[in-house]
């Protein structure tokens, strides 16, 4: 079987548009749509971008309906679908006024046209959704395909993803002179969302208290090396570290301590406070403790 390929939205040219033929009974008018290509007059039909498929089909007297969502995977394939389907309203309005003797009822005073939109609006859905009758007769029967195996009507997934090849097949009328697009769908092809079965661990808090702790930013200037054999002492908000053997080393180098104001003049515990100055590029206090850091290196070298 040879298969044909719908026509390419970017391609589409509406002003090829023509209206070839008219139906009618009691209650309603058709006026078929045809494509005009080349000189050749063809289906117009098109193809639609990953849409997402809301419900599952409700089954009416003699057809089948979906509601669909505009909705979709690629946000710029669904701004082209809503700028080409607005277009096309457009075009079909402006063929009704031209043709408006041809097409609407005369017989009687009119006061107003209403034109049924394609897209309908919805409060869970920015963009709209789309109805879509689910056909199969005598005449004609949408094909319906889930990860492209043929599907009966009651298979067809909710809250799934879902492509169109769609053919805008006539303007209908009906006897108030309402008028819209019937666009007749000639297959819907679905597929399951993917669904990820995930949960969060149970964590204790004590885990979560004990291992909490940011990563610090390892700067060699800002460290000092400190004899093992060193008493440390703590209090609530430094630490205390006894530091006579670094003073008497940087006395015998004869290095002047005046600059490190931390210092005591006894042979005490020193507090030395680390601020946060030292991270944040203080020039002055980082290049202090970087010569005291080297002075002190220098004076374990020279013994």
């Amino acid at each position: 079987m040879n298969y044909q390929e719908p026509l390419n939205l970017n391609n589409i040219n509406l002003n090829k548009i023509v209206y070839p033929k008219q139906r009618s009974n009691h209650n309603k008018k058709i006026i078929l749509i045809k494509y005009n290509e080349n000189g050749k007059l063809k289906n117009f039909v098109f193809q639609t971008p990953t849409l997402l498929n809301l419900f599952k089909a409700q089954e009416l007297h003699n057809y089948s309906e979906i509601e669909v969502a505009i909705s979709g995977k690629e946000e710029s394939k669904i701004q082209k679908f809503l700028n080409f389907i607005n277009n096309l309203e457009k075009k079909i309005k402006e063929d009704a006024q031209n043709n408006y003797s041809d097409w609407f009822n005369m017989k009687e005073e009119i006061e107003s046209i209403n034109f049924q939109k394609i897209i309908r609006d919805s409060d869970d859905h920015e963009d709209g959704t789309i109805k879509i009758k689910i056909l199969n007769n005598n005449d004609f029967k949408t094909s319906l395909q889930i990860n492209n195996k043929n599907i009966q009507v009651n298979e067809i997934l909710e809250d799934s993803w879902c492509k169109m090849i769609l053919e805008c097949y006539a303007v209908w009328i009906n006897s108030n002179n309402d008028f819209g697009l019937f666009l007749r769908p000639i297959l819907v092809s679905f597929s399951p969302k993917e669904i990820y079965n995930y949960k969060f661990v149970d964590e204790s808090e004590e885990e979560e208290d004990e291992f909490n702790i940011p990563e610090t930013e390892i700067n060699s200037n800002i460290f000092l090396r400190i004899n093992k054999n060193s008493k440390t002492k703590y209090n609530n908000s430094t630490s205390q570290l006894e530091i006579n053997e670094l003073v008497k080393k940087l006395d015998k180098n004869q290095i002047d301590t005046s600059d490190f104001n931390n210092l005591s003049n006894n042979n005490d515990i020193v507090n030395l406070k680390i601020n946060d100055n030292l991270f944040h590029n203080d020039t002055s206090s980082s290049s202090s403790l970087n010569n005291l850091s080297h002075s002190y290196l220098d004076a374990e070298t020279s013994e």
